[in-house]
């Protein structure tokens, strides 16, 4: 357990934590967190933690009752605790058409294993229902360590963020997330989504191939469409960053100061990072 990140508003105590609400996702190797003051929509904490040494679900779960913060931090009061999870395994169904009664048989899009349970997400911006799969055992421990936390698939809080920062609403907008082993991207025409996917990838030749798969399906005008970029690139001279100007003009960083309001104190925190954790506070 290697700590990143940890910075928190020294304002932040047990008795003011009734009107903060508690972001948390668990990735792969990694865990983030953020903890938003509601009356204040400002941001109160941000930290992320790297998780080594991960082979196992039993390994994950020891790592997460080790952390400091569970028995600081994550004991107090909060309003609400959001966690989202990385889940290769989810299906969107829309609104109209979703029936409560046949969650089962939407569950069979994704091929869950027996020690599976099934959980759905309304993506409230977007008008879907997210339905994914998460393990019977991580789930019952993750209800244990947090008090009632609502749990999502990492779609709900990258669509919900997406939907909300949107910069060209009448326009094509491409959002691609990038994380150690996997992106996210997602697509809006028109403020309609109109592609979202989860995908592994490695390096900056496997993105490149994903992004030309993705212009294609799509049939992007490159001339004429945004790129927002969020998540692990560092700067404008990242190999990820030069591969999407080799096909877009003038991609820009996603800005989670759109979502809720940052302090001084995280200035040197470039605010495309933690977009996908900060925008949980936009789920249901």
């Amino acid at each position: 357990m290697i700590k990143l990140l940890h910075l928190v508003d020294n304002t932040l105590q047990s008795q003011t934590a009734a009107k903060c609400d508690l972001l948390i996702h668990i990735g792969t190797g990694k865990l983030q967190y953020a903890i938003i003051d509601k009356v204040r929509d400002e941001l109160k904490a941000l930290a992320e933690y790297e998780l080594p040494e991960i082979s196992n679900l039993n390994d994950l779960i020891f790592a997460i009752e080790k952390l400091p913060e569970i028995k600081q931090e994550f004991k107090y009061p909060f309003s609400k605790i959001r966690i989202s999870l990385d889940s290769y395994k989810f299906t969107f169904i829309p609104e109209e058409l979703f029936e409560n009664e046949s969650e089962q048989e939407y569950s069979k899009f994704i091929n869950p294993l027996a020690s599976d349970l099934i959980l759905t997400n309304k993506i409230r911006s977007a008008k879907i229902r997210n339905i994914f799969a998460i393990d019977t055992i991580f789930n019952g421990a993750l209800n244990q360590i947090f008090h009632k936390p609502r749990i999502y698939s990492q779609a709900s809080s990258f669509i919900e963020g997406i939907k909300k920062t949107n910069p060209d609403r009448n326009g094509t907008c491409l959002f691609i997330d990038f994380h150690g082993d996997h992106i996210q991207i997602a697509c809006l025409k028109k403020s309609e989504l109109a592609l979202y996917n989860l995908l592994e990838c490695i390096n900056a030749d496997e993105f490149n191939y994903f992004l030309l798969n993705t212009i294609e399906a799509l049939n992007l005008d490159t001339s004429n469409s945004q790129v927002i970029i969020s998540g692990e690139v560092e700067s404008e001279n990242d190999e990820y960053h030069q591969r999407i100007l080799k096909y877009f003009q003038t991609p820009v960083f996603a800005d989670s100061r759109l979502i809720v309001n940052h302090s001084e104190m995280f200035n040197k925190i470039s605010p495309h990072t933690y977009f996908s954790l900060i925008s949980l506070i936009e789920c249901e």
